[in-house]
């Protein structure tokens, strides 16, 4: 216990030894890859109807950990930024796969962002997610994830981090339906300290010229490290036909910042989902970094039936694919615009398993 609270208190330590000015958009640097990511109010319970991906682990590695179904996910972001003339482009991708086993889940994703705007120094980075999960209980899942990841663009780094989680589905409370409270720590490790880019507090008295790399910041640590991340989710309506559900989360990256985070998702006849999210970062708002229009994401589910021994070996012959684009404004200037599909494959088993004692008779 000893030696943990003092790990604790290295991180911390750490945090403050370094001037709290990322890039703009820094924070959410993972997070707009895909289109559950940028309408996803970066849930750590799930998002409002508990929709698992295995880009998930970005906001929680435990949220996997209640997945019955190998899971493939692929999706691709463009990003345009309105008044960059040398740099109107981006964009950014995501591969992932979650594998159900009878102990674990582990989850691998691979994710590349391509952002070379002057006034959102993203810079390009790949990077590498491993994830494991597993429910202890039927209410109770608990989740690791290790990050590698490389930057070059504006000057070079690398980061290494670890981050932990935990999601705890309470049921039904009152009108509300799959009450969920999630939670995480991200970011244990190394973070980019090395790189030159413009940070947030240095927007105000940035003229649109490109700045030398001595004009840049080069001592502000981001992502911030040790971030804990607290959310609670629930269905406000769930019927067969029609559901709604909210989701609100808070987290204080690097221990020197705010943001709030708060998500919606309507499902229509289990075939089509509109989803929404606004986030609230209280430095970038401060500094002139702000966006206050929702994000909005319109997705649509399909059933797959395919025949053939090996599927039908693996209990794959029904499965499930979603295809879904979103639209998010990053910045005044900066817009995001990403597509994706998700597969899962075979059919959630929804049915209590029947013993039998002593045979038929």
């Amino acid at each position: 216990m000893k030696k943990l609270a003092a790990a604790a208190a290295a991180l911390l330590f750490g945090a403050g030894a370094f001037a709290y000015n990322p890039p703009a958009g820094g924070q959410n640097i993972l997070k707009i890859t895909s289109p559950e990511l940028l309408t996803g109010a970066n849930s750590t319970a799930g998002g409002p109807l508990f929709i698992t991906t295995p880009d998930s682990v970005v906001n929680n590695p435990a949220i996997t950990g209640f997945n019955q179904r190998n899971t493939l996910d692929l999706a691709g972001t463009l990003l345009f930024d309105s008044e960059d003339d040398e740099h109107s482009l981006g964009g950014a991708f995501s591969i992932g796969l979650s594998m159900a086993t009878r102990w674990c889940v582990p989850t691998f994703l691979v994710q590349g962002i391509f952002v070379p705007y002057e006034r959102m120094q993203l810079g390009n980075s790949i990077n590498f997610t491993a994830g494991y999960a597993r429910d202890i209980t039927d209410e109770l899942a608990i989740g690791a994830s290790a990050n590698i990841g490389l930057f070059y663009g504006y000057g070079t780094d690398w980061t290494a981090s670890a981050s932990l989680g935990a999601l705890y589905r309470l049921g039904d409370v009152s009108f509300l339906r799959d009450v969920r409270f999630g939670f995480a720590l991200a970011n244990l490790g190394k973070m980019y300290t090395e790189t030159e880019v413009l940070g947030i507090a240095d927007i105000g008295d940035f003229s649109g010229e490109k700045l030398s790399d001595a004009e840049k910041s080069k001592n502000g640590m981001w992502p911030g490290i040790a971030t804990p991340r607290f959310g609670v989710a629930a269905k406000l309506l769930d019927h067969e036909k029609f559901k709604l559900g909210l989701s609100l989360d808070l987290s204080a990256p690097g221990f020197q910042d705010f943001v709030g985070d708060v998500g919606l998702q309507i499902d229509a006849l289990n075939f089509v989902r509109l989803s929404s999210s606004w986030e609230y970062d209280l430095r970038e708002f401060s500094n002139d970094c702000k966006n206050i229009l929702p994000s909005v994401g319109l997705s649509f589910h399909f059933m797959i039936k395919a025949k053939g021994a090996y599927l039908s070996k693996n209990g794959w012959e029904q499965s499930e694919m979603t295809a879904g684009a979103a639209w998010k404004r990053l910045y005044e200037d900066v817009d995001a615009v990403s597509a994706g599909v998700v597969v899962d494959l075979g059919l959630n088993d929804e049915e209590a398993p029947e013993i039998i004692m002593w045979g038929d008779e």
